[in-house]
């Protein structure tokens, strides 16, 4: 059964790079039954006003999402499952697209001062 999520309310932002799914037992990458286009898997921050979850999402065709940026998730849905007493919820996405650049100092590393240290003269704030 395929739940289907409002994300009306939701903001969501890429917290992993995107990674192409992979057939366990093959090697070979996982395809979409419907388009043909490789299945891949982003990992989102999605954010409303009760606080905050990390999904891994799966969507077919490369979505080129960078860590940090804020995306539009098209047609989410919740599919249940159980296998050999195990359980949970995978999430499926028709499309992943870019919602605005990528945040400040999300992924980008503290600036060098001249002795090599982050930050400024490495001792504590007065």
């Amino acid at each position: 059964m395929k739940l289907k999520i409002d994300t009306s309310a939701v903001s969501f932002i890429c917290t992993r790079s995107p990674e192409q799914r992979i057939a366990f037992d093959t090697g070979q990458p996982k395809v979409d039954r419907e388009t043909g286009q490789p299945l891949w898997q982003v990992q989102l921050m999605a954010l409303d006003a009760s606080g905050a979850d990390v999904i891994a999402v799966t969507v077919p065709g490369d979505p080129n999402l960078t860590v940090g940026q804020p995306t539009h998730v098209d047609g989410l849905v919740a599919l249940p499952w159980n296998q050999e007493g195990r359980s949970g919820v995978a999430f499926r996405a028709d499309s992943l697209r870019a919602a605005g650049a990528p945040l400040a100092g999300v992924v980008t590393p503290p600036k060098l001062s001249s002795s090599g240290a982050a930050g400024g003269t490495g001792k504590p704030a007065a």
